[in-house]
């Protein structure tokens, strides 16, 4: 399979999604999306490239990464997490108006603030309407997936100590990167990263 990454050019995720430079520099070359998210991992603020790289996928591939990050880094805490999870993974094998709407709802009901419920989010946002009132439909403004797919490795990424932080990030974009570029999605986990940490 070939690149599932949108945009060939790191600028033109920019071009996307304005709001981004708000929180994440432009670069200032000219380079490939996945360049500039390894510069990102690199420089002062390595939580910027999860925050970048959130945006560089599609909508349901940003999910399926998100996810996987999740499940690896923070599992499932209780049984709404597990729900959560398993109809959001439902959402991006699926992906029909039905399973967006049933994850949305799950999301929702769970009232946590837990990274499988941002992922429910990040879901649940990808389509549909604002508005709960039907006869007045609001789209979802497009970056919000993105953002909630970033809310939810934050989330998990801060039950790790520094040192294991430090190593999830590169594990999760490492993964991302290998998904992005057309190859199955390795497995993130706790227990990997912890061997990881001097």
């Amino acid at each position: 399979m070939g690149s599932r990454i949108r945009f060939t050019k790191a600028k033109q995720v920019f071009e996307a999604y304005p709001g981004l430079s708000e929180s994440v520099s432009e670069p200032s070359g000219d380079m490939a999306p996945e360049e500039y998210a390894l510069e990102l991992q690199e420089g002062d603020e390595p939580l910027k490239a999860i925050e970048y790289f959130a945006h560089v996928l599609p909508k349901r591939e940003s999910v399926w990464w998100g996810m996987k990050c999740v499940a690896g880094l923070d599992g499932a805490k209780d049984d709404n997490d597990r729900e959560v999870l398993a109809l959001s993974e439902t959402w991006v094998r699926e992906g029909d108006e039905d399973a967006r709407a049933a994850v949305h709802a799950a999301a929702e009901a769970a009232k946590a603030d837990s990274a499988a419920v941002w992922i429910g989010f990040a879901a649940g946002w990808s389509g549909g309407s604002l508005s709960p009132n039907p006869d007045h439909r609001v789209d979802m403004p497009d970056d919000l997936t993105a953002k909630a797919v970033n809310a939810a490795v934050l989330i998990a990424l801060g039950t790790l100590s520094a040192p294991e932080r430090e190593q999830a990030v590169k594990s999760c974009l490492s993964a991302g990167l290998s998904f992005a570029s057309g190859g199955s999605m390795p497995a993130v986990n706790v227990e990997a990263v912890s061997a990881a940490v001097p």
